[in-house]
């Protein structure tokens, strides 16, 4: 009897667990027709129908929280990690702008940071250069959220990198009827009672080097100010420093990744920034920002410094009087 009884609870034991492993399984099974269903509906078939998979993992709460919010007069500068490239958000209460989307296969960050940031609509969208780490997401942006207008250099026939990403780029503007004009310095857009956005460079369209052909911008925010600078080398900075450009800024973001030819101490001598922001990857083997730029950073009285490297994103809140700098990890680095 007691070998029967042992048995049996042998056998309900393999039971329940076959039980357990068919429900998973079948658990398992569900999720991933789901998941494939809202796929094929997300980038074939658009039926308003179905929900988006961004609107499934809100539903769930997995969304990841969204950018620090404004408050009433309040603005914003969000540099969002995209590797070894360049991507910058400028948000205030009525308008967004973004600079640059870093290589191609950064779109999906960019469009979660921008949804989860609740930004729908982009007025802006500023080419610096066309290297395919400043503007290689152009494309899938444009199929995703409409853009009011593309900000570019004016580049000599013999500087247009044509290809395919250059193509994609030029083919979407089309598509999806987005003007591209071309930058020029002096130019002001308005960005709210308080704020504005002033192109610096390019001053002029005949450098050897793309990199000094990038488009500069100055975000004015109250008593604020924030200096976008793409992948300006030297030869760009000095003559910016000779014409006498308006450049001085309380926060940098450094040109060309803080490489060391760029942020030439003259150059920094008449920004002055409080607070530079290096865009690269982790473990870059360029060592992006370069020692000698962090040297020149010091000199030049800047307090802190911070790198997509080793904080991921980075958000600046301005209330047009004073600022706040947020990072996603880690703490930015103190000069003082």
């Amino acid at each position: 009897m007691e070998n029967e009884r042992v048995a049996k609870r042998k056998n309900a034991e393999r039971n329940r667990k076959a039980a357990v492993r068919a429900v998973r399984y079948g658990a398992e099974l569900v999720v991933l027709l789901a998941a494939l269903i809202f796929h094929i509906n997300d980038e074939f078939l658009h039926f308003s129908a179905i929900p988006s998979s961004k609107e499934v993992i809100k539903y769930f709460g997995f969304a990841p929280d969204p950018t620090i919010p404004l408050e009433s007069g309040e603005a914003a500068v969000c540099f969002i990690d995209v590797g070894q490239g360049d991507c910058e958000l400028i948000l205030t209460e009525e308008h967004s702008v973004l600079i640059d989307c870093g290589e191609p296969e950064n779109v999906g960050k960019i469009l979660g940071f921008l949804d989860y940031s609740g930004v729908d609509y982009l007025d802006m969208l500023i080419v610096t250069h066309p290297h395919n780490d400043h503007y290689g997401s152009v494309s899938g942006i444009l199929q995703e959220i409409p853009v009011g207008t593309i900000l570019a250099p004016e580049l000599p026939a013999d500087m247009i990198p044509y290809g395919i990403t250059y193509n994609r780029y030029i083919t979407a503007a089309k598509a999806f009827d987005v003007p591209i004009k071309y930058a020029r310095a002096g130019e002001r857009y308005i960005l709210g009672d308080n704020s504005y956005l002033e192109i610096i460079a390019p001053v002029y369209n005949d450098y050897p080097e793309l990199n000094d052909c990038s488009v500069t911008a100055k975000f004015v925010h109250g008593d604020n100010s924030f200096l976008f600078t793409g992948d300006l080398q030297e030869q760009a900075e000095l003559d910016l420093v000779e014409l006498n450009a308006d450049l001085d800024a309380d926060v940098l973001k450094l040109g060309h990744h803080g490489s060391a030819g760029s942020s030439t101490s003259e150059f920094l001598e008449r920004v002055t920034p409080k607070i530079a922001v290096a865009e690269a990857s982790a473990d870059n083997s360029y060592r992006h920002p370069r020692t000698e730029v962090i040297d020149r950073l010091v000199n030049a009285g800047c307090d802190t410094v911070c790198s997509t490297s080793y904080n991921g994103n980075v958000t600046v809140i301005s209330d047009g009087v004073d600022f706040k700098t947020y990072t996603e990890k880690e703490k930015p680095i103190d000069l003082r």
